[in-house]
């Protein structure tokens, strides 16, 4: 019954778009809005009757969700990633520093600061799996 309900209120309004002027676009853009509203609606009244001739049950009602919010800590963990992208770089960087200028004055050098780096790569390593789950 809503359906049909529904339907025969967007073909009424369908109905009166040639009363407006060919120039009078906010005018009819009202209407094609309203038109829209309801066929939405009963997009999700067919489905639902679809789904009850199917099953015999109505279907569990969805909790509403916002799809454009982030997520939460999303932002935080993303930030994360890219620092742990940055510090890959670099410690693949001074790992071939390493090995390509063994004998240079600045060895050990490099070596402290790539140890350093690895360090803090695994802290950041464990602080996205922090986030990531401890939230779930």
């Amino acid at each position: 019954m809503q359906a049909n309900r529904l339907h025969m209120e967007a073909a009424l309004l369908s109905n009166t778009l040639h009363e407006y002027r060919d120039d009078d676009i906010d005018g009819a853009n009202a209407v094609v809005a309203q038109i829209l509203s309801i066929r939405s609606q009963w997009t999700v009244t067919h489905k639902t009757i679809e789904y009850f001739d199917k099953t015999g049950k109505l279907p569990e009602p969805k909790p509403e969700q916002d799809l454009l919010a982030p997520l939460p800590g999303s932002a935080e963990v993303a930030e994360q990633r890219v620092e742990l992208a940055r510090l890959n770089s670099n410690i693949c960087k001074y790992q071939k520093k390493i090995t390509d200028n063994p004998e240079h004055k600045k060895v050990d050098l490099w070596r402290e600061q790539l140890a350093k780096m690895e360090a803090l790569k695994q802290e950041l390593k464990d602080k996205i799996v922090t986030l990531t789950y401890a939230s779930k």
